[in-house]
């Protein structure tokens, strides 16, 4: 009978770093922000802080992401980076919402924060609800 793989013994395949897909799927939880959109329709509202903080560097990966709304007019964000790039776009309405899983996470820029910004011409509702799914890598500053 062949050994059990041992992923934290396995010369073969290497020491799993905190920071791979592999090992985060596995082993951390998965978080989520549910965040309400305000009701400006030229939005630009953080949605996910930057993990960063006085001695730590992180980096966000993002899994997955939903838009939810009871509008029956189209509500369309971008959601983007510190770098003002677009990862992702979002369009739902009451008829429809939008939700987006990946195998593979979205490695974002060290130390950013994401935001969601609606697109211009979406109209604006009360009940507009965007989630990000991801996880985070923690390293300390040398």
């Amino acid at each position: 009978m062949a050994n059990q793989y041992d992923p934290w013994n396995n010369a073969r395949f290497g020491f799993p770093r905190k920071d791979a897909p592999a090992f985060q799927r596995e082993w951390q939880p998965l978080n989520s922000s549910g965040v309400k959109m305000t009701t400006v329709n030229t939005d630009k509202q953080t949605v996910v802080k930057a993990v960063s903080s006085v001695g730590v560097s992180g980096t966000l990966y993002v899994w997955g992401m939903s838009l939810c709304t009871t509008s029956t007019n189209a509500q369309a964000l971008y959601i983007k980076d510190d770098a003002d790039t677009v990862i992702g776009t979002m369009i739902a309405s009451r008829q429809g919402p939008y939700f987006l899983q990946l195998s593979t996470p979205m490695k974002m820029l060290a130390n950013s924060k994401l935001v969601a910004e609606r697109l211009t011409g979406a109209g604006a509702t009360a009940d507009t609800y965007v989630t990000l799914f991801t996880t985070s890598s923690r390293l300390k500053y040398e």
